[in-house]
């Protein structure tokens, strides 16, 4: 539809394109004066960040945003306290040493908060973790993160499963710059073992039930990986990888300017033999980021694309009860999955901004087994308006408009004439949010969100499932969260509600039409405490509550439903993540974290002491440790860096790994894993590296029967061109 912008608008639109923006420069520095590169540097005014860039290797910057009353220059790097000073300042910003790390721009708000002011229990995994972690995967940097529990299948390329506070591994909303990649067919989740960090920039977690903020699948938490974005300053970084079980990784990431526009593109490719015969591994990725600041302005473009496959053996490894026949030489997997996304930002005045975004996200599977092939086919179309109002110093709020599409077609979702055919759902949310400061102490938000789904018809498979008329649920979930800062310590405490309706696998294989949403309730609390420039400590308290899980139904708990499966099912999970910081000298800066949770089965809905078979009442939920840790201790001395890490995970219950639970469960003995990573610069913008993993040599299955890899080493070369060393 054609519509007329009224004169006055289209005016006022034009005089601020105009507006000149400003050119800023400076250098970070620590209290010695030497460079603190990779420190992120904003523009921020009182309706959030106007532009942003990331501080070069010798720890100068430059970015363009417009002047306006109240903006302010933010700079957070790890291991710093977090500094704000006006933009005149710019030139030279010292940073005092801090046992702290923060970002200026995270998940857990639609109002953008620095994650030292959150009420939600967030963490960052910052750029230069990010790119000095010589990790190929983005999964292996979250695997530090308090209340992460993964899950992958023995070599690089496994299925890769996230539980998350305890949470089943399809309650995590999952998104690539803002953009949901959550498949609309599967109910496994998303798989988290195909994610290269060369594209990345840094990662966002916040752990709790964020449907309120994020809409539907954030029952436990929200993941963000935020890729890499243009600089000013044209830069080349190439990257030459090599190691153990004939591993070979190679990238080339460039950005600058051109005519006005910032672009970067990356382009990386991973191979790996793996550990026996067909388990090898492939992964080739392609991002795509282009910028353009105008006046108040803003436009940014996005594309990612990510091709992989990958050999399955099977579980080749623990075999309690003698059913493991022999490795498999012929099951494959290969996915395709890409997602674009757009962003358009303006400042219409220092205290109001409307943003519009526009996102799609396809994922294309296929799968070879001695059964023959199989496909699946995953889309998913979201627009969404927001709106941002300062009404005054100490109160924000924003308000908006989601709407979206989701379609799932597989080989399996088939109608009375054996054809397939697509499910389809639409969505559309109205939600509102604000924060409300006191006294530069005490921080509130609250926000609400209401969703409405819509489901066309389902034809009948002519077996099982008969014909599903058209559908519509509506759901609407709170949030409401507060933060208390005085001198070195911080209160924090959290409600949530989390909301995932049913996938497209739920409403192809049951014969009940009315599948309602699974619900989570969640709330959290905690203190941190920071003991000069020297220590900080973090203890919180949680409790996760699911209801209306979807289970199937059958012998004895039929008499419960006269559907084959429905929202009866129940279980919570509740623990304490404890974390610490500790910054004792500029050179050294380590930190470590240690979750215990404890999760429990309860009765299905209308039962006195029935669980879903073949579990029982109080039983340990599957996969899911008690015990779980991690630390990571990075010196620097001149021209060497050096990371020593490690995690461990207590003893976890399992199924049997070849015929499922209903063949027995069993516990998986609890393991720990070392690692040493070097990074020494040679000059000239080029840095060696290496990358001992499972330093100890430990023998252990992270999933039972899918034995990971023992002792492994990789080294490589980076070489960053054109940006001042």
């Amino acid at each position: 539809m054609l519509r007329t912008v009224p004169g006055p608008l289209a005016c006022f639109l034009i005089f601020s394109a105009c507006l000149p923006a400003a050119g800023i420069k400076g250098k970070i520095v620590d209290p010695s004066g030497a460079p603190v590169p990779g420190a992120q540097i904003a523009v921020v005014n009182r309706v959030g960040v106007v532009a942003q860039t990331i501080a070069s290797p010798n720890g100068s910057f430059q970015l363009d945003a417009p002047e306006t009353p109240d903006t302010r220059l933010v700079v957070a790097a790890p291991g710093f306290s977090t500094r704000t000073l006006p933009l005149d300042r710019a030139a030279s910003v010292q940073l005092e040493i801090s046992p702290r790390t923060d970002s200026v721009q995270v998940v857990g708000s639609t109002i953008e908060i620095p994650a030292t002011l959150q009420a939600s229990s967030v963490d960052v995994i910052p750029t230069s973790r990010v790119r000095n972690g010589n990790e190929p995967f983005a999964m292996d940097l979250l695997r530090y993160i308090p209340g992460v529990a993964f899950n992958q299948s023995g070599a690089p390329g496994g299925v890769t499963s996230l539980f998350l506070r305890g949470g089943n591994a399809n309650l995590n909303l999952v998104e690539i710059d803002g953009v949901p990649v959550i498949g609309f067919g599967g109910g496994l989740g998303f798989d988290f073992a195909h994610i290269p960090s060369e594209a990345v920039d840094h990662i966002d977690v916040v752990r709790g039930a964020q449907s309120a903020v994020y809409g539907s699948y954030a029952n436990s938490g929200v993941i963000d990986f935020v890729t890499r974005r243009p600089q000013a300053a044209p830069q080349l970084n190439l990257l030459a990888e090599g190691g153990s079980h004939s591993e070979r990784r190679f990238a080339i990431t460039g950005t600058g300017t051109i005519a006005g526009f910032g672009l970067l593109v990356s382009l990386s490719r991973y191979d790996n033999d793996g550990l026996v015969i067909n388990n090898d591994y492939r992964n080739e990725d392609l991002l795509l980021n282009l910028t353009r600041r105008f006046g108040r302005h803003s436009l940014s473009l996005h594309g990612y694309f990510d091709s992989n496959e990958v050999g399955q053996p099977g579980a080749w490894g623990s075999d309690p009860k003698h059913t493991f026949t022999g490795i498999d030489t012929v099951s494959r997997a290969k996915n395709n999955f890409s997602e674009y996304g757009a962003h358009y930002e303006a400042d219409l005045s220092p205290r109001v901004r409307q943003e519009l975004f526009g996102s799609f996200f396809l994922y294309n599977s296929g799968f070879q087994s001695p059964f023959g092939f199989s496909f699946g086919k995953d889309l998913r179309g979201q627009g969404e308006a927001r709106t941002i109002v300062s009404l005054s110093r100490h109160d924000t709020v924003s308000f908006g408009v989601t709407g979206a599409h989701e379609s799932v077609t597989n080989s399996y979702i088939t109608d009375a004439s054996f054809s397939t055919f697509p499910i389809e759902r639409n969505e559309i949310a109205v939600y509102a949010e604000n924060r409300y400061e006191v006294a530069a102490r005490l921080f509130l938000s609250a926000g609400l969100r209401a969703e409405f789904f819509r489901t066309p018809s389902i034809p009948t498979d002519g077996f099982t499932r008969p014909l599903f008329p058209a559908s519509s649920i509506s759901r609407v979930n709170p949030k409401l969260s507060a933060a208390y800062v005085a001198g070195g310590a911080r209160l924090h405490a959290s409600f949530g509600m989390g909301l995932r309706p049913p996938s497209g696998f739920d409403l192809a294989f049951t014969d009940n039409p009315a599948l309602k949403p699974e619900r989570t309730r969640s709330i959290d609390a905690g203190v941190e405490q920071k003991f000069g420039n020297l220590l900080t400590l973090d203890a919180t308290y949680f409790y996760n509550r699911y209801y209306d899980l979807i289970v199937t139904l059958g012998g004895s708990l039929a008499a419960l439903s006269h559907f084959q499966s429905a929202n009866l099912a129940n279980s919570r999970a509740q623990g304490a993540e404890f974390s610490a910081r500790l910054r004792p000298a500029r050179w050294v800066f380590v930190t470590g974290s240690y979750t215990l949770l404890e999760t429990r089965i309860l009765s299905l809905d209308g039962s006195s002491n029935q669980a879903p078979l073949p579990f029982a009442v109080g039983q340990q939920l599957t996969r899911r440790p008690e015990h779980s840790g991690n630390v990571v201790a990075t010196f620097t001395h001149g021209k060497l860096a050096a990371d020593l890490t490690g995690y461990f995970r207590g003893r976890t219950l399992y199924e049997e790994p070849y015929l499922g639970a209903g063949n027995g469960l069993f516990w998986n003995s609890g393991f720990a894993n070392a690692g040493v990573n070097l990074n020494y610069t040679l000059g000239r913008g080029v840095t060696a590296y290496g990358n001992l993993r499972n330093a100890l040599n430990r023998q252990y299955e992270e999933v039972f029967g899918y034995p990971s890899p023992k002792l492994n080493f990789v080294a490589g070369l980076k070489w960053a061109i054109g940006r001042a060393q």
